[in-house]
Formats: structure tokens, sequence, C-alpha cells
């Protein structure tokens, strides 16, 4: 049995070829995702660009657009005006499906909130 490589940073990122379909193995809108591994976005602002017309594309595949938060959009009944954007049926085992479950789901993070960082750089 193989396990999914998680955390890829930008500079592991592998060319996918294709468009996925599916969230990949490090996607922050899988509910498998590692709390708090968000980059350098809030849980609230990539729920703030899901929600809206945001192209949003995947950080293990840079050719690709971010099947997950496709899916999120489903999940959540958006449907983007933007034609370009990739639309995928809804998958609400994998992927949230609301909101606040995102949000504290990464907020949670590893050990340490998202929080408890902002704190300590407004304290620094």
């Amino acid at each position: 049995m193989s396990t999914r490589k998680t955390l890829i940073t930008s500079e592991e990122a592998t060319l996918a070829g294709k468009q996925i379909t599916k969230p990949c193995s490090d996607c922050p809108w899988a509910k498998k995702s590692v709390g708090g591994w968000v980059g350098s976005l809030s849980p609230e602002e990539w729920v703030q660009y899901a929600h809206g017309e945001a192209r949003m594309d995947c950080h293990v595949h840079p050719d690709a657009q971010c099947a997950g938060a496709a899916i999120y959009r489903a999940n959540i009944c958006k449907s983007p005006r933007d034609k370009t954007l990739l639309v995928l049926p809804p998958d609400k085992v994998r992927v949230f499906s609301r909101p606040q479950d995102f949000i504290n789901h990464h907020k949670s993070g590893i050990g340490r909130s998202w929080t408890d960082d902002k704190e300590e750089e407004e304290d620094a």
C-alpha cells in the first residue's frame, strides 16, 4: 500500500499534465487535510476566495485548478459565473461543505492555532 505525500511545498510541486478531478494529497479543502496547512492566507481568506469568483490553482499541480475548491463550491451550491473556473460535482464525504467547519479545522492547526501565531506576531 502506498501513501500519498503530504505537506508538499511549492518547490516540490509537479505538473499534472491534465486537470485533476479529486483533491490532491495536500488539499486544504479535504476533510483529511493537515489542520493549519493553509500557507500565508488565513482560513477566513480561503473561504472568502472560494465564495467569490477567484481562480484557485492547485499548489501541488500548478498546471491545474484546485479540485478541492471546485468541489467545495459545489458542496455549498456556489455556481461560478466565470465559465473558465473549474466546476466539479459535490462530494460532502471528502471535502468540507460548511465554511465554519473549514475554518475550525484549520484554526486548530498542528498543536497550535492560526490565531496563536498571529498574536505572537503582534506581540513581537
